[in-house]
Formats: structure tokens, C-alpha cells, sequence
């Protein structure tokens, strides 16, 4: 049989080799590389792990100390707030037209007029004098001024 090499597709289709099998045994360093590349891999993962833990740990802490700063500020607010009221509230009654008012309206208290206004000099006599007049006013302050100072000075 003739065959022509051209056309001999047998060259082309590919041979199934058959793959040689041998065993190799490894050395006592082979060994040791073999274990550290194992335990390098182990590092690599526990560490990779403890970085991930870590971080969620502080997402955690995080988190619960903002919430914990939040209701702080709510209660500081509601604090500031009561303040505020109790604050005006003290203010409106101890408010001078108030107290007027709650003298006059509840207690059917009036103002006191000047000429309802009496002063009383003790002198060696027990006696209550009256004074009438604005002149009469003004030397009766005068004398009982100088007397005071009178009384100041001595020892």
C-alpha cells in the first residue's frame, strides 16, 4: 500500500501517550517545607480571621456607644427643657407685678397711701406724734438722721 505522505492524516491526530508514573519520595526538607507552607497558610488565616473579628468587635463598640451618647443627649435635652420651665416659672411668681397682683386679687390687700404712713419718736415722754406736712417730714428725717449719726459716733 501506497501512501502519500500528504495526505496521511494519521500524522495529524494526536497519539494518546501514555503518562509515565513514578514516585518520588520526599526528602527530610521537603518535609519541612511541605509543614511550614501549611503552617504559613494556618497564620495567614487566623490572622486574617482575628482582623476580621477585631473590626466587628469595633463596629459593635461603636454603635452601642453611639446609641448610649444618643439617649444621653435626649435626657440632657429633656433636662435643659425642665430647667427652662422651672426657670420661668419661678420668675413669673416671684415677679414683682405678680406678687402685686396676687396681693391685691387673693388677699384683697391695696397699696399703701402717704398719708397712712405714721412715725414714732421715742423721746423721755411716751407720746406718738403724727407728722402732717412735708416740712414737718423732712425735719423729723433730718433730726432722727443726725441723732443716729450722733449715736454712731459715740463709744
Amino acid at each position: 500500500m501506497q501512501t502519500n505522505t500528504a495526505y496521511d492524516f494519521s500524522l495529524f491526530e494526536q497519539q494518546k501517550k501514555k503518562p509515565q508514573l513514578r514516585v518520588e519520595r520526599r526528602t527530610g526538607r521537603q518535609k519541612i517545607k511541605a509543614g511550614f507552607r501549611w503552617a504559613r497558610v494556618v497564620a495567614f488565616a487566623a490572622l486574617f480571621l482575628a482582623l476580621v473579628v477585631s473590626v466587628l468587635y469595633s463596629q459593635v463598640q461603636s454603635t452601642e456607644l453611639s446609641a448610649q451618647m444618643r439617649r444621653e443627649q435626649d435626657h440632657l435635652e429633656d433636662l435643659q427643657s425642665e430647667y427652662t420651665y422651672l426657670t420661668n416659672e419661678m420668675e413669673m411668681r416671684t415677679n414683682l407685678s405678680a406678687v402685686q397682683e396676687y396681693a391685691a386679687n387673693v388677699l384683697k390687700m391695696i397699696k399703701m397711701d402717704r398719708s397712712q404712713i405714721t412715725y414714732v419718736t421715742a423721746a423721755q415722754e411716751n407720746s406718738v406724734e403724727r407728722s402732717g406736712g412735708g416740712l414737718e417730714r423732712l425735719t423729723d428725717n433730718l433730726t432722727h438722721t443726725m441723732a443716729s449719726f450722733v449715736e454712731y459716733l459715740e463709744p
